[in-house]
């Protein structure tokens, strides 16, 4: 078989994937990246505007680090624990003795590894969500893509729905996570996420993933880079009206494994 046969046969092979996965379900979407050795983009419905949920802290946080880079914001700055707002959701903040102070870029750090609502607040209280959007422009995301409300206690839930994405434009964000040396740090973070439940769930130890999840009800979002010695590329998941949000997350991981192995055997030796 020619390198072109074979590229063609993988690609088949990935659209045919992505596509078991979304189904004749309306409210799925999925979208591929490949790097190395698969190049190219394989999208099933990846133009079709969902929630965000948590996944909306990842363009935040690029913001933050952008300001940052044009010294707008200075990440070393200290912050006390006690001023970090409320939540009766978990908080990683429960952690520290009253009197704690932490950096903006552990914050940072933080919202990420933990997703943590209020570390998330705190960061919000540094940009506005037209910074957001003007970022998710400039990466090339559909105008449609916004922020538009953030993740302070009145703000989640239903509410927290107004903030969308396309699996298209969330490709295009982890594609500058990738490629963007402002963006490392947040790179190291999102490697070390806690919420290892969709994409990360069945894949093999020594894969990297650098993703982030979001939920809200019936939605079940995950995005992120796999990456091995091998391969080398970007899924993105985005749900909603998911009746059993627990079937979908197994057949994220599913997906994702199937993906892996698919790229992976087509890899060179």
């Amino acid at each position: 078989m020619s390198a072109s046969d074979a590229r063609a046969t993988l690609r088949a092979a990935l659209a045919e994937t992505l596509s078991a996965f979304c189904g004749d379900d309306p409210g799925r979407s999925a979208t591929f990246r490949g790097y190395a050795p698969a190049a190219g983009t394989i999208s099933v419905r990846g133009d079709v505007l969902r929630p965000a949920a948590s996944v909306m802290k990842v363009p935040l946080l690029m913001t933050v680090y952008h300001e940052a880079a044009q010294g707008k914001i200075d990440l070393g700055r200290s912050v006390a624990v006690e001023t970090f707002s409320k939540t009766r959701y978990v908080s990683i903040l429960a952690a520290f003795d009253a009197g704690r102070v932490l950096s903006l870029r552990e914050v940072s750090r933080l919202a990420v590894i933990t997703s943590d609502n209020p570390a998330a607040v705190r960061l919000q209280s540094l940009i506005d969500f037209a910074g957001v959007n003007r970022l998710l422009a400039e990466l090339g995301c559909p105008a449609q893509c916004r922020m538009a409300t953030g993740f302070s206690e009145e703000e989640l839930g239903s509410r927290n729905r107004v903030n969308v994405l396309t699996t298209d434009a969330c490709i295009r964000i982890w594609t500058a996570l990738k490629h963007d040396p402002i963006y490392g740090e947040l790179m190291v973070a999102l490697k070390n996420n806690l919420r290892n439940n969709r994409i990360p769930a069945l894949l093999p130890d020594e894969v990297a993933v650098f993703h982030k999840t979001g939920s809200l009800d019936g939605v079940v979002n995950d995005v992120g880079i796999l990456e091995d010695d091998r391969v080398c590329f970007t899924l993105a998941f985005l749900t909603d009206a998911q009746s059993d949000p627990l079937k979908t997350t197994n057949e994220i991981a599913a997906c994702s494994l199937a993906v892996y192995e698919l790229v992976s055997r087509s890899s060179p030796d």
